[in-house]
């Protein structure tokens, strides 16, 4: 126990432990403003993605809105007639190669006929019709040097009415210009959507209005038809995959529904059932990220419909925190949120990294002061066990003065105190020498006198036994002879 609290130890320790507490503390401090920074900058970043997917979302989207409104004014002006079939197709083939990000530009009548000119992967156009002639089936045509009916490609096998369509519904349900529900597109079978907008009986005064009085069955029944400029989903989730947003951060869009819309991952918003595509269910996912972060919101929201504002949450995924940010996007019946998911080991990274140089450093400085500690405490507890030794020593007259002259040699108060010790020991030298001396001396006086007394002491009875002597002749009396 002695040796535990031996000013030996005392001293390291009071050394090191303000570098030990300093470190940890630093480290804590780093650690606590470093989450704190990274959720500020995870917000940020979420934010700025948030921000740049709607942006883009309205320049996407804007585009064909633009076309529909467009289509509406020419509609409305008599500058084409919609009848036609064959001055409309001349019309869409102009616009379409005029508008470099729509490939897909079409017309649907009130009595379920269909005309549209289509961009292909070769980058050449294509017309697919219906019409009375080839009803009730879509064809696709190559177009003919007059803008007209080519040499034909392809027949749907499916039945085809654009009345039946979701885009036909919508437009007639919004009365103008909207955007449908996703659907599967009938001649590339993909998901997508679609602008609409819908075109009314030269009488009315508008070619687009809408009058809540009406229901869509009267509005059906003073429409001409319906234009449509279909946007595929691929594209979204090709920006969202290319949407620089964190090392690991998601980015995907859902409708109030909750089916997937689009997705940075590699996963289709869709998944085929006994041949036909379906919309895939967000909390359906393969991909946690995704089905996590949905099943976590409806944790805390009962439904998807009461996010109306910037939403921000975070979860745990994996060990990992994941912060999310979450953004209502509405627009001509487009009801969407958008997500963004940054898991917090993107940042911090860096905290851990600083958090590792602290503690390199601090362990470095630690183990340097334990050197220090060590040799401070040689430098100075050796000496003075030394002088403890040496006291002890004074104390039973085996002191061996070398050992004193070595300290009394450094030129610091340790070498003073040495000086001291062995100025004192000199000095006690000589006081046991003198005492040693006078000792000797009282002894010598001592025996002396007692020689003296003893002397004394039979000279006293010699003479007292001659005055007994003396004594006892005195009584005796003379005889009478």
């Amino acid at each position: 126990m002695n040796n535990l609290i031996s000013i030996r130890y005392v001293l390291t320790l009071l050394i090191v432990s303000p570098l030990i507490v300093a470190t940890g503390a630093t480290a804590l401090l780093g650690f606590t403003s470093g989450s704190r920074a990274v959720t500020f900058l995870t917000q940020r970043f979420s934010k700025k993605a948030i921000l740049a997917i709607e942006r883009h979302l309205e320049s996407y989207l804007g585009i064909p809105e633009l076309a529909n409104k467009i289509n509406g004014v020419i509609v409305g002006t008599n500058l084409i007639d919609p009848n036609e079939f064959e001055s409309l197709a001349r019309y869409l083939e102009e616009k379409i190669e005029a508008i470099e990000s729509v490939n897909y530009i079409y017309f649907g009548d009130r009595n379920g006929d269909f005309i549209g000119v289509k961009k292909v992967a070769d980058g050449q156009m294509r017309l697919v019709l219906r019409d009375a002639i080839n009803e009730p089936r879509l064809e696709m045509y190559e177009i003919n040097a007059q803008g007209g009916r080519g040499k034909l490609i392809e027949t749907l096998k499916t039945e085809y009415d654009a009345r039946d369509r979701p885009w036909y519904k919508k437009a007639i349900e919004f009365g103008e210009i909207a955007w449908s529900p996703i659907y599967i597109f009938a001649s590339s079978q993909e998901l997508g959507i679609t602008s609409t907008i819908p075109i009314y009986e030269p009488e009315n005064e508008s070619p687009t209005r809408n009058f809540p009085e009406e229901t869509p069955l009267q509005r059906q029944e003073n429409i001409i038809g319906v234009f449509g400029i279909d946007l595929g989903l691929k594209e979204l989730s090709d920006f969202l995959v290319n949407l620089d947003i964190s090392p690991r951060g998601d980015a995907f869009i859902i409708d109030r529904t909750g089916y997937l819309v689009a997705s940075s991952t590699d996963e289709p918003p869709f998944s085929t059932e006994n041949g036909q595509l379906q919309q895939l269910l967000a909390i359906e996912s393969e991909k946690p990220i995704i089905r996590v972060t949905v099943e976590h919101l409806l944790e805390t929201r009962s439904s998807l419909m009461q996010i109306q504002d910037l939403t921000s949450l975070e979860y745990t995924l994996q060990n990992q925190r994941h912060l999310v940010q979450v953004a209502p996007l509405q627009e001509n019946g487009l009801d969407w949120l958008v997500f963004v998911v940054i898991p917090e080991q993107d940042f911090m990274e860096l905290i851990y990294s600083n958090l590792r140089f602290t503690f390199i450093i601090g362990s470095g400085v630690t183990i340097v002061a334990i050197i220090l500690g060590t040799i401070a405490s040689f430098w100075i507890i050796k000496p003075i066990g030394d002088l403890n030794t040496c006291a002890k020593a004074i104390k039973s007259n085996t002191l061996d003065v070398e050992i004193l002259e070595k300290i009394a040699a450094r030129p610091d108060e340790i070498g003073e105190l040495g000086q001291t010790f062995l100025e004192m020991a000199e000095i006690v030298n000589a006081r046991e020498k003198s005492m040693s001396d006078k000792l000797t001396e009282l002894r010598s006086q001592n025996e002396q006198w007692r020689r003296t007394l003893h002397h004394n002491q039979e000279l006293r009875i010699e003479s007292f036994n001659d005055l007994l002597k003396r004594a006892k002749q005195t009584r005796v009396p003379p005889s009478e002879d």
